[in-house]
């Protein structure tokens, strides 16, 4: 009986299901101490990625479940590890971390159920008899500095008229686990559920509706790598007027859906930043649909011959895209009503590394790991020649 190589070992964990590798971890300290180490948790992710494997749906509403979305046959209840509220609301991913906005707001690894619960935001705001305050949060990953933030403004408006008057700004890093004071967004933001839902290439997007010189609407984004504002621009020739519009995303991509009585229409930015790639992805009428019914997209299957769409967040289907047709989904123990964000497994924990991942990779690549390979591989894999 032969041990399988340390390197062949690595590369079978790292095509595992968290789930998996969480047990795994029992195995032997040096299993725990590989697995914990800074360089596998990245590696992990990074092959979950590029094989479009172990993507999940999180659902959140009265509960919080997770559904398979390789099978979409089983929805399973997740209990939180902190107290959630049912009106509490979960943001969008971030390589497996989402943010559940709550009072104070939570950073969550719902597959490794490892979690951060965030400091007090301690800005002081102004009190005024004639305003009122919405708060906006945002969540999104800092690539140039490995690190994840959050932005929360608070808008001013007139009691009387909603008119925005303005803002306050301040942005959380998870690595100094502190929040500071930013510049002020400059233009109002819809009345979204409490959080952006477009996170795309490193910026937060939201609409801006402006009305000076009749209706008019422009995508803007903040960058959480550059703190800076920039405009995104619209499909080449399209009108806005006749349609609600919303952002969105899928698999990375900026996603415009345009919705009115008569259809949905969802267009996908193929290249970031660049006008002429804004593609129509999808359209659908009555009776496919109901007349003015929300759509939202989730993933793309497989073969990428259909996308996963949510409609009115009571209902998933497929929509193929060459047949122009829709497939239900039916799962089972779905609730009846519910919000979906797609989620990749991840080992990434908010709340930090945790002791044992001193160790590292180095170290177990080093002499002493070496000396004790073959004991510690009787304790997993074998291979019987």
């Amino acid at each position: 009986m032969a041990t399988l190589p340390f390197e062949l070992v690595e590369d079978i964990l790292r095509r595992l299901p968290v789930k998996s590798l969480k047990r795994f971890r029992a195995v032997a300290k040096l299993w725990c101490s590989l697995i914990d180490s800074e360089n596998f948790v990245k590696m992990h992710l990074q092959k979950s990625v590029a094989s479009n494997s172990h993507r999940s749906l999180v659902l959140g509403g009265l509960a919080v479940y997770t559904v398979d979305l390789d099978s979409l046959d089983k929805a399973h209840v997740v209990k939180p590890p902190f107290y959630y509220k049912t009106v509490d609301c979960i943001s969008n991913s971030c390589n497996g971390i989402v943010l559940v906005i709550s009072d104070p707001p939570v950073l969550w690894n719902p597959f490794s159920r490892d979690y951060k619960v965030l400091p007090q935001c301690s800005a002081e705001y102004p009190v005024v008899d004639e305003y009122y305050t919405k708060t906006t949060c945002g969540f999104g990953y800092d690539s140039i500095k490995d690190d994840y933030k959050i932005v929360r403004v608070v808008e001013y408006r007139n009691k009387s008229s909603h008119v925005w008057m303005n803002s306050k700004t301040m942005i959380y890093g998870l690595k100094s686990n502190s929040w500071r004071e930013i510049e002020d967004f400059p233009y109002p933001l819809p009345f979204l559920k409490g959080h952006w839902r477009a996170f795309v290439s490193g910026a937060m997007h939201t609409l801006v509706e402006e009305y000076d010189r009749g209706y008019r609407a422009r995508i803007m984004a903040f960058s959480v790598e550059s703190e800076k504002h920039y405009e995104v621009a619209m499909p080449p020739g399209f009108r806005t007027r006749t349609f609600e519009l919303n952002l969105d995303s899928i698999e990375g991509r900026l996603c415009l859906v345009c919705t009115n009585r008569s259809r949905a229409v969802i267009w996908v930015m193929n290249e970031y930043g660049v006008k002429e790639s804004w593609t129509k992805l999808v359209s659908i009428c009555p009776p496919l649909i109901e007349e003015g019914d929300f759509v939202k997209p989730l993933a793309y299957s497989g073969d990428r011959d259909k996308i996963l769409l949510n409609c009115e967040d009571k209902r998933l289907f497929w929509y193929d895209l060459r047949k122009k047709s829709i497939e239900d989904v039916l799962v089972d123990g779905m609730p009846f009503v519910f919000y979906a964000e797609p989620c990749v497994e991840s080992l990434i924990s908010p709340d930090g590394p945790p002791t044992v991942k001193k160790l590292g990779r180095e170290k177990i690549k080093g002499k002493k790991i070496r000396n004790k390979r073959d004991d510690f591989l009787s304790e997993g894999f074998k291979l019987v020649l």
